[in-house]
């Protein structure tokens, strides 16, 4: 039992260091989702809770995506969040110019 409340624990400190800054930075501005070869300019809506962070991204192109990650997984940037392990992505800027002009 003491292993799991050092878990929470451990998942709390990094919620109160990251929570603030992910829902300022990023809740509803126009981002760019990237995951391996596929990216799309949209809007997420974010969700924290106790166990991390769940994105969901709309965009013109494409069905809407559901994205998540657990607090010790997640990386924030000023420009850029997303999940170590998961290979998934948001930012400002968009990740590959070039293949914006390949997907018209």
């Amino acid at each position: 039992m003491e292993e799991k409340d050092e878990e929470k624990n451990r998942l709390k400190a990094i919620r109160e260091k990251l929570e603030s800054h992910i829902m300022s930075t990023f809740q509803g501005k126009e981002m760019w989702y990237q995951e391996k070869r596929l990216q799309y300019k949209g809007t997420p809506d974010i969700t924290t809770d106790a166990w991390g962070v769940s994105v969901h991204f709309e965009c013109n192109r494409t069905q809407p995506v559901h994205l998540s990650g657990r607090w010790d997984f997640i990386i924030a940037y000023a420009d850029y969040i997303g999940a170590a392990y998961a290979g998934w992505s948001l930012s400002f800027e968009c990740p590959y110019p070039e293949w914006e002009e390949e997907e018209k």
